[in-house]
């Protein structure tokens, strides 16, 4: 789908916490290219996560519907949230997505390269993709204690003790390595627990070592941990490992940045579902696009085409 760019105003929002609270320095570059497109635009620097949701809804509750979003995936996903939990029709905002952050790897599901000089040079084409969003529901006792939207990819067990190990450790340079040496630090102690995994096309009980389910392709800085996911097919891709040893693990990180991990090793297997439900008697870490979610029984829902994002690959 493609449209003008110049005829809309559209609204920037920057987070000056991106690229390690760099991001200012990169602003009179991105707006050289804006002014050269040219479009017409008013911007936004809000310093706090709280702030920008409320600038965001309040923008949204103005009337504006088209959006530059300037930072990282943690940037991108605050904003998916912010729009849907907004009281509009989510269906008509159009987003812009400008990498800025130290991993972006929503992104790279949807450029060639995901800095933010190239990602720029596709705003004046105006070629954009619908595109789903997940949301996962956390119950206790038959109740939703929290919910959170995402756009790439939710993970769990394994997946999500790495990410609670890397923001006690958030890097600052080589963020890829950190991620590593954070991936074998906690591989030393975690363990698969039984998990019931139930969606309208099965129900099955296993142990559960890390569970992947994906919109996008990339997570992890760079790693294509489900490497055929499709942003706009209303299903996810969900990739489950079972229990594995952990020499294993350590012999086979480095498929996990081609996609061929799950042709590589039979503990590790793929399906598509539209919803699942995922329940352990075990303690079973939870994480949305690197934020950590409380434990519980999960619900995992895709919501078919429900933004417009700016994309290279799928348009």
């Amino acid at each position: 789908m493609q449209i003008n760019v110049q005829e809309y105003s559209w609204q920037i929002i920057l987070n000056p916490c991106a690229m390690s609270h760099r991001s200012g320095r990169f602003w009179a570059q991105i707006e050289k290219k804006l002014q050269s497109i040219p479009i017409q635009y008013e911007y936004h620097v809000p310093e706090l996560v709280e702030d920008a949701k409320m600038l965001i809804k309040q923008l949204c509750k103005d009337g504006f519907r088209h959006f530059i979003v300037i930072g990282g995936d943690g940037t991108f996903n605050n904003f998916i949230n912010s729009i849907m939990d907004s009281e509009i029709d989510p269906k008509e905002v159009y987003m812009i997505p400008i990498a800025l952050g130290t991993g972006n790897d929503w992104l790279r599901t949807h450029f060639k390269k995901n800095n933010f000089k190239y990602t720029m040079g596709s705003i004046s084409g105006g070629n954009f993709t619908t595109h789903d969003v997940g949301l996962v529901e956390v119950i206790k006792n038959n109740e939703v204690i929290a919910r959170r939207y995402f756009i790439n990819i939710a993970g769990f067990g394994f997946d999500a003790a790495i990410i609670k190990n890397a923001n006690e450790h958030k890097p600052i340079l080589f963020p890829a390595a950190v991620y590593i040496f954070g991936l074998l630090k906690t591989l030393l102690k975690h363990k698969a627990v039984p998990v019931s995994i139930e969606s309208k096309e099965r129900t099955t009980e296993k142990m559960i070592f890390s569970m992947a389910i994906g919109i996008g392709q990339f997570n992890g800085n760079g790693m294509m941990q489900c490497p055929d996911a499709i942003p706009n097919d209303h299903l996810f891709d969900v990739i489950q490992i079972e229990q594995i040893s952990k020499m294993k693990v350590i012999k086979n990180v480095k498929y996990l940045f081609d996609g061929s991990h799950i042709q590589k090793l039979s503990e590790i297997s793929l399906f598509r579902t539209e919803q699942l439900y995922l329940k352990s008697d075990a303690d079973l870490l939870g994480e949305v696009e690197g934020e950590l979610v409380p434990s519980g029984e999960y619900k995992i829902s895709c919501i078919p085409a429900e933004i417009n994002i700016l994309s290279e690959l799928w348009n």
